[in-house]
């Protein structure tokens, strides 16, 4: 089972702030110490803005989930279509086009083309 725990990165840092503090002798109120509380306002806000426009992995998977039997459903239908449709009796009485009719339409067509583009130029 995975640690759900999200590290304190919080700590970590302040932590961190202090043995640099400690290394480099600066007062609490020294103009550097000021920067570094800037810093961390300001990543504060950009971090609140990122989880609000990015989603949470639990709702992407659930609109993971959605998609999947969505999925499932338009194939279920589709299967169900596909199997009316071939219950269906086969119509041969379908009107077709016959090979002089296509003949004749090809060359009419060549024809038209022709001449629109005697016309043209």
């Amino acid at each position: 089972m995975p640690n759900t725990e999200l590290p304190d990165f919080d700590a970590e840092f302040s932590e961190a702030i202090t043995g640099w503090r400690a290394k480099h002798r600066l007062q609490e109120d020294d103009a550097v110490m000021l920067l570094v509380e800037l810093f961390r306002i300001h990543q504060r806000h950009w971090d609140d803005i990122r989880r609000r426009e990015i989603p949470s992995f639990e709702q992407f998977r659930a609109d993971i989930g959605k998609l999947a039997d969505t999925a499932r459903t338009f194939q279920g239908q589709t299967t169900a279509f596909l199997e009316l449709l071939r219950s269906q009796p086969v119509d041969y009485r379908v009107a077709s086009v016959t090979r002089a009719a296509a003949v004749f339409a090809t060359i009419a067509g060549f024809l038209a083309g022709y001449l629109i583009g005697k016309a043209w130029l």
